[in-house]
């Protein structure tokens, strides 16, 4: 089994890029935007289709690790070493263009 280190990038308050060996990929962030109404949303973000349940939310920042955690190791199992070599060269050659501005 591959064993998954995420970390957390702050990005802005209550805002975080999900990280695996130095590469984004997803978000886990506060939304408060509807008064009364406090969740944690959490997206796969990989440059690949997603599937519907790479997304969702959770009542506090905890959950919202854990269902991201389930659903990257989802995602990820079913993943081909060829999608994993596209998902990077797309970030890498993002990464070279925005470095060239």
């Amino acid at each position: 089994m591959t064993e998954h280190n995420l970390a957390l990038r702050p990005i802005g308050e209550n805002d975080y890029t999900v990280m695996r060996d130095s590469r984004p990929i997803g978000r886990i962030r506060l939304s408060d935007e509807r008064a009364g109404h406090v969740t944690w949303n959490w997206s796969i973000t990989v440059p690949l289709p997603i599937p519907s349940f790479g997304m969702g939310s959770a009542p506090s920042m905890e959950a919202a690790k854990t269902a991201f955690r389930s659903a990257w190791e989802a995602f990820y199992a079913r993943l081909t070493p060829s999608d994993i070599d596209h998902s990077h060269r797309i970030q890498d050659g993002a990464r070279k263009r925005a470095g060239a501005r």
